[in-house]
């Protein structure tokens, strides 16, 4: 995905409003509520593609551990059980982010220049969860092999930055 593919989906979610919705963007009650849905829709399109890389990786883990079983490695059987936990904790985050402090009551709502930081920055995501796929999917079989607890905890380094990159968003929101 590039820049054009990021444009176009704006472009299509803005256009794309039925005659209820049109009617009430224009009535003042709703207008607020309505405004932004456009960077609120491309930016879950975003993060579902970024959990479904990140699964991607449970399954490596799982062919990873099945291959354990068929050698009769008893003693690395379990070995991913970290990282995947981990995984299944960044594809939470990654999947239910939210945009600021939205809530009733809160009294704070993101602006339109927040809202569009935030998709920018869960797009550049998309670039780092494809060179983390790169880098792990190509060394982990082989880094495995000569050391199981080595190899695990590269992974769930790479997991770790990954989530901290990506909690990074969260700062767009902090009014100073």
């Amino acid at each position: 995905m590039d820049q054009t593919w990021l444009k176009t989906t704006l472009e299509r979610f803005k256009n794309e409003q039925d005659p209820v919705r049109k009617f009430l963007k224009e009535t003042k009650l709703f207008e607020e509520a309505l405004a932004n849905q456009e960077f609120e829709k491309t930016d879950l399109l975003i993060r579902k593609e970024l959990g479904g890389i990140l699964t991607t990786f449970k399954e490596s883990f799982r062919k990873l551990e099945e291959g354990f079983v068929q050698k009769a490695q008893i003693q690395n059987i379990g070995k991913t059980n970290s990282a995947t936990t981990l995984l299944d904790r960044i594809i939470m985050k990654v999947t239910s982010a939210g945009y600021g402090l939205n809530g009733l009551g809160t009294g704070v709502k993101a602006t339109s220049a927040e809202i569009e930081k935030v998709l920018n920055h869960d797009f550049s995501m998309l670039e780092k969860v494809g060179n983390l796929q790169k880098e792990i999917l190509e060394t982990l079989p082989t880094a495995f092999s000569t050391n199981p607890e080595a190899a695990i905890e590269a992974v769930n380094k790479l997991f770790l930055d990954f989530e901290t990159q990506f909690e990074a968003r969260n700062s767009i929101f902090l009014k100073s």
